[in-house]
């Protein structure tokens, strides 16, 4: 890179509250249990970065079907199902650590009430996201199901054997257009309809500046874990306004053939991305390297 970049940082990106509670628990709970072997449910988070330093002091993750008997035990802020979560309550050597993230834990309940009430609760998200499977867990299986688009709301919700009475939330990071399409084609549907935009306003914020920042510069880089569902949507978001939008985990992805001819450089990341990610990338373009 030979030109000087400008460079334009979402005021966003990076942690959101959520990760940031759980990252605290995480890390506060060597010197809290002193002597324990500590483990969280799964990844705490989705950034690999963050999981290895994590594991460095101590604090590991194991498989939720590999849950310890002993111990302290971390909820990741994903959450947990209803039913691992009543289990690992009853083991009584077992300290359990709750890092679910305060908005996911508003979802569950809502799913929960929604469904004992007779709804149909229809939640929009990856069916094999952790949170997702998390939020099935609290409905009744006959009445809860998971829809990621409009062509995947079932055909009889539009016949005579459509339900009466419907419940719509969504993911926590999910994309604000896909629930706006989803809640618009429900609406057509003759019956009580109930809304709750569960989409948490850290990912509303994120995704709104990073289409932004996409309008304004000549290339966007996204910065997070692979295996972060809102960073992965960023991405997607940023890339139908910019194709010249590229998905990052750390500095040494960066590739100078991406800055040729362009003057001025976007920069977002996803809610599960550390700081130091993102200033070890800034730090990068900035020194022209």
């Amino acid at each position: 890179m030979s030109k000087q970049l400008q460079i334009k940082i979402a005021d966003t990106a990076g942690f959101c509250f959520g990760v940031k509670r759980a990252v605290k628990l995480a890390n506060e709970a060597p010197a809290k249990y002193p002597g324990s072997k500590i483990s969280t449910l799964g990844p705490i988070i989705h950034n690999p970065q963050v999981v290895n330093q994590l594991a460095e002091k101590g604090v590991k993750p194991v498989e939720l079907d590999s849950a310890p008997e002993s111990g302290v035990a971390i909820v990741r802020s994903h959450g947990i199902t209803r039913k691992l979560a009543l289990e690992l309550e009853e083991k009584p050597t077992l300290t359990l650590v709750d890092a679910t993230c305060p908005f996911v834990r508003r979802a569950q309940k809502i799913v929960a009430e929604m469904s004992s009430a007779g709804y149909q609760v229809i939640i929009i998200g990856e069916p094999e996201h952790p949170e997702v499977t998390g939020l099935i867990s609290y409905g009744e299986p006959q009445n809860t199901r998971v829809v990621s688009s409009v062509k995947e709301i079932p055909a009889d919700f539009f016949t005579s054997r459509k339900p009466s009475r419907i419940a719509l939330l969504a993911q926590t990071t999910q994309s604000q257009q896909i629930y706006n399409e989803i809640a618009a084609a429900l609406l057509t549907i003759k019956g009580e309809l109930r809304c709750f935009n569960t989409i948490c306003t850290a990912t509303s914020n994120r995704q709104s500046e990073a289409l932004q920042l996409a309008k304004e510069c000549d290339c966007m880089i996204i910065i997070g874990g692979r295996n972060s569902a809102n960073t992965n949507r960023l991405y997607e978001l940023s890339r139908e306004v910019l194709t010249n939008s590229y998905h990052i985990e750390t500095v040494e992805e960066l590739n100078p053939d991406w800055f040729a001819g362009k003057e001025t450089v976007g920069i977002s990341a996803g809610a599960s991305t550390p700081q130091w990610l993102i200033d070890e990338v800034v730090r990068k373009l900035e020194n022209n390297e």
